[in-house]
C-alpha cells in the first residue's frame, strides 16, 4: 500500500512540471519585463494600448449679440414737475380760486388766508420807517454842516435799517398768507374750502404739469454708453395703444451696484393730452450699429481660478481652457465681453472631470437664443 501511494504522487509531480515547461514556452512576458515597461510596446497609452477615454459633454456654439437691436423695458409715466400746494402759515382761508381739474398759470394766486392783523402789523411798520427817514435825513443835513457828530449818524442810519427791517419781515409774513402756482400745470382735487381753518402744511391741492411727461427705466451694463442726452426713444401706452417719440433728458452717472443697470430719464411731449401721467409705458430704445457686442454664455459653464473666470471650450476633440471677460449677468446666462471668439464651443457641462486637453466628446448642443442676457 505504501508504494501505490508514492507511484501516484510521483505521477503528479510530472504532470505539474510538464504544463510549468509549457508555460514557459509560450513567450508571455515575465512581471517588469521590457515589454510591461511604461510606454514601451503594449504598455499604457503606448504604440497598440487603449485609447484615453473620451469624455461625455454638452457643447454651446458662442455667437454674439446682434448690434443695432431693440432694447425694450417698462416705465411708469410721471408729470414733469408735480407738488403738493399747502398752506405755508396758519389762519382762516378767506378766499379760494382754485378749483378741481382747473389748468393754471404760473404765479397764479390760488389761496388766500386772513391776513387783517398783518396788514394793520404792517401800516405801524410802514410809519416808523418814515419816520426813521426823516429823521436820518436831519441827521445827515446837519453832520454835513458840523451840527451833528459822527455818532449820530450811524445812529440814525442804524435805527433806519431796523425800521426797513420790519417792514420786509411783515411783508414775507403776508406773502405766506397766499398760495400761488409755482409752474403752470393743471390742478388735482381741491380739499378744502372757504372758512376753514388752516394750520401750517394743510393741503390744498395738487399740481401736476402734465404737458410734458417724464419716463425712468433701467439700461443694462452692455448699453450703458450707447445712449446721450438729446437721443430719440420710442414710448408707446400698449394699453391705450397710444406711441410718442421722447427724447432722454439725463443719465445716471453711476451704475448700480445691485443690478448692474444705469437710470435713463426721458421725456416726452404730451401737449394733446394723449398719455396719462401714472400709466405703465414700454420704452424702446433702437441700438446704434457699432455698439459693444457681447457673447451670452450659459451660467453654468463658468470656473474660477486666481486668473478670475474661465470657460472650457472644444477644440479638435480636446478640451482647452480660455479665461474670460465677463458682463452682466443674470441666474442663467452671463456676458462674455473678451476672451471668447464667436464660433467657440463652449463645453458645459461634465466640468468636474476635465482638465487642460482632456479628450471630449461632444454629445449635444445648445443654443443661444435661450441665454440672451436682457
Amino acid at each position: 500500500m505504501h508504494l501505490k501511494y508514492m507511484k501516484k504522487f510521483y505521477a503528479l509531480l510530472l504532470t505539474a512540471l510538464f504544463f510549468a515547461a509549457c508555460s514557459g514556452e509560450s513567450g508571455t512576458p515575465a512581471k517588469g519585463g521590457p515589454a510591461a515597461g511604461k510606454g514601451g510596446p503594449g504598455g499604457k497609452g503606448g504604440p497598440g494600448g487603449k485609447p484615453a477615454r473620451e469624455i461625455a459633454v454638452e457643447g454651446y456654439i458662442a455667437e454674439a449679440h446682434e448690434a443695432g437691436k431693440t432694447f425694450s423695458a417698462m416705465a411708469t409715466l410721471e408729470p414733469l414737475n408735480s407738488v403738493q400746494l399747502t398752506a405755508a402759515t396758519s389762519g382762516r382761508l378767506t378766499n379760494l380760486y382754485a378749483k378741481d381739474g382747473a389748468s393754471v398759470q404760473k404765479g397764479t394766486l390760488l389761496a388766500k388766508i386772513d391776513d387783517s392783523e398783518l396788514r394793520a402789523q404792517l401800516k405801524q411798520a410802514e410809519s416808523n420807517q418814515q419816520l426813521a427817514q426823516q429823521k436820518f435825513d436831519r441827521t445827515k443835513t446837519l453832520h454835513e454842516k458840523d451840527g451833528a457828530t459822527q455818532a449820530d449818524m450811524e445812529a440814525a442810519e442804524a435805527s433806519l435799517k431796523s425800521a426797513e427791517a420790519s417792514v420786509e419781515l411783515i411783508k414775507a409774513q403776508i406773502a405766506k398768507t397766499e398760495v400761488r402756482a409755482p409752474f403752470a400745470g393743471k390742478l388735482g382735487f381741491v380739499n378744502v374750502s372757504v372758512g376753514a381753518w388752516l394750520t401750517t402744511g394743510t393741503s390744498i391741492a395738487s399740481l401736476s404739469e402734465v404737458k410734458k411727461l417724464k419716463a425712468k427705466f433701467a439700461l443694462p451694463q452692455r448699453y450703458a454708453s450707447t445712449l446721450k442726452v438729446g437721443d430719440a426713444v420710442d414710448v408707446k401706452d400698449e394699453e391705450r395703444n397710444v406711441a410718442k417719440s421722447g427724447k432722454v433728458k439725463a443719465l445716471e452717472t453711476a451704475l448700480s451696484e445691485s443690478s448692474r443697470t444705469r437710470q435713463v430719464l426721458v421725456e416726452v411731449d404730451n401737449s394733446n393730452g394723449e398719455l396719462l401721467a401714472g400709466s405703465y409705458a414700454k420704452v424702446n430704445v433702437t441700438m446704434q450699429a457699432g455698439a459693444a457686442k457681447s457673447i451670452p454664455v450659459p451660467a453654468e459653464a463658468f470656473t474660477l481660478d486666481k486668473d478670475g473666470a474661465y470657460v472650457f471650450v472644444a477644440t479638435g476633440g480636446k478640451a482647452k481652457i480660455k479665461h474670460v471677460e465677463t458682463g452682466l449677468r443674470t441666474p442663467i446666462a452671463v456676458d462674455v465681453t473678451g476672451g471668447l471668439d464667436e464660433g467657440d464651443t463652449v463645453i458645459t457641462s461634465g466640468l468636474i472631470s476635465l482638465r487642460e486637453g482632456a479628450a471630449v466628446r461632444i454629445r449635444e448642443i445648445r443654443h443661444n437664443t435661450d441665454y440672451e442676457v436682457e
